[in-house]
């Protein structure tokens, strides 16, 4: 990484805890397009249980949650 890089992820450090997510789940819309149609469910659950844990995540991290 450069320090530039370096630099700007140390000032949001949401963004840094968040890209390992976000990476992944692009990885998953990729192998989602490029799924046959007997693993496209499976990837699809997948992307779905991460989405889920996410969202579920952020609900409970809320201020008065």
């Amino acid at each position: 990484m450069t320090s530039r890089l370096r630099s700007w992820l140390a000032r949001h450090p949401l963004l840094r805890q968040e890209l390992p997510w976000l990476a992944a789940e692009l990885v998953l819309l990729v192998v989602l397009t490029q799924a046959n149609p007997p693993e496209l469910w499976f990837w699809m659950v997948v992307l779905l249980v991460v989405l889920a844990y996410r969202i579920e995540r952020w609900w409970a991290s809320r201020p008065g949650a």
